[in-house]
């Protein structure tokens, strides 16, 4: 037996999967939500809260592995959300971490802080002086090419590659910069507009070079895998700071696309922002910690209020309160009787991985309760959550 033969039982299990639980699968709820149609199926995640790591357990820091091991890998991870009821995608994206792009400015990802970029932070005259990495031989953009070619040669059509998790040009500055990213627009201005020109030109380029190697008929169609723009540093800044130094440059990522993806990371400003001022198809909101996060959290409430008609996709995203996770849920659930462009996905706080049968009968419950009262098909059935 050898890892091709690995790999081949590996994709035929997943495509059985796939065939046998259309109710957990990811791809065809995104396919529902692009057409605007009800879906028969709530397709939604549920986790545990990040446990806190034991300070005498080592960090596993896995191996260096082939592209054809990283693969098979990559194929078993697509499966295994199944055996907690969560959902499935026939998707590979591409990429180790937030930090893939920032490695081609002359960090090391370091395996042991799951691939945060280690190095000196670079200055803006650095950045101006260096120019435009190479997108495709700087940093581990070597590797991402080589899985993404070895996906292709050994994965059928019906397997989808996605882009790397590429953020943005403000979170990679950011992580280029340091804090100067968030100082240098009130001190140099016109060096940040140059730095920050040069990362966003890297950006596109290694987004036509991916788009182009991966084709059409292997490239997701919903936007959150190709079209993103990761705003979390933008939470750092005011208003006014976004508008006048960083929204010009994604506008031109934007405009490249036609329409782009946004993860605001829970900040209303940036919600606001960003939802007024670029074409966006996608966004995300929902209640997170206020500890949780930098400057507050975007209401759902308040989200679907300011996306009014447009056909925009809401990902909902929310921490869960302890004793009333079902009736929470089904609140949302119901949004999707008047709205079919909903996502869903929450985590428990309060929840440990010993809390997995738990989740998986209130994923049960979940998915009982969209079909007798949400889904289309069922019926007019439409008594609400109490």
């Amino acid at each position: 037996m050898t890892i091709l033969d690995d790999i081949n039982r590996a994709l035929e299990n997943l495509k059985n999967a796939l065939a046998s639980h259309p109710e957990r699968r990811m791809d065809l709820a995104e396919e529902y939500i692009l057409r605007g149609q009800p879906r028969p199926y709530p397709v939604i995640g549920l986790a545990p809260g990040a446990e806190r790591p034991d300070p005498d357990k080592p960090i596993s820091v896995p191996p260096n592995l082939s592209p054809l091991e990283r693969l098979l890998n990559c194929l078993y991870s697509a499966l295994s959300p199944l055996e907690k009821l969560n959902p499935i995608y026939p998707v590979r994206r591409l990429g180790i971490s937030p930090a893939n792009l920032a490695a081609s400015f002359g960090f090391t990802l370091d395996p042991a802080t799951q691939y945060s970029p280690h190095g000196r932070k670079k200055t803006m005259d650095e950045v101006v002086s260096n120019g435009i990495p190479d997108p495709e031989k700087s940093g581990i953009l070597p590797e991402i090419f080589e899985d993404l070619e070895t996906t292709l040669a050994l994965t059928p059509e019906w397997f989808k590659i996605a882009f790397p998790d590429m953020q943005g040009p403000f979170n990679l500055a950011h992580m280029i910069l340091g804090n100067d990213a968030l100082t240098s627009p009130y001190d140099e201005p016109e060096k940040f507009h140059a730095a920050m020109t040069i990362i966003t030109d890297f950006f596109l380029a290694v987004s036509d070079r991916l788009e182009k190697r991966i084709g059409v008929k292997r490239l997701p169609k919903f936007p959150s895998h190709n079209r993103r723009i990761a705003e979390c540093s933008v939470n750092l800044v005011s208003p006014r700071i976004y508008e006048e130094h960083i929204l010009p440059q994604d506008l031109r990522i934007a405009e490249h696309f036609g329409q782009v993806a946004i993860h605001p990371c829970s900040g209303p400003h940036v919600f606001y922002a960003t939802l007024r001022n670029l074409p966006v198809i996608y966004t995300e909101a929902g209640y997170i910690a206020k500890q949780s996060v930098a400057a507050g959290a975007i209401s759902v409430e308040y989200a679907l209020a300011e996306i009014g008609d447009r056909a925009i996709i809401l990902s909902i995203g929310q921490e869960l309160p302890v004793g009333s996770e079902f009736e929470f849920i089904c609140r949302d659930l119901d949004r999707a009787r008047d709205n079919p462009r909903l996502l869903f996905g929450y985590c428990g706080m309060h929840w440990t991985s010993k809390d997995w049968p738990a989740i998986m009968e209130l994923h049960r419950r979940i998915d009982d309760y969209w079909e007798q009262k949400i889904n289309p098909v069922a019926g007019e059935n439409s008594l609400r959550c109490k």
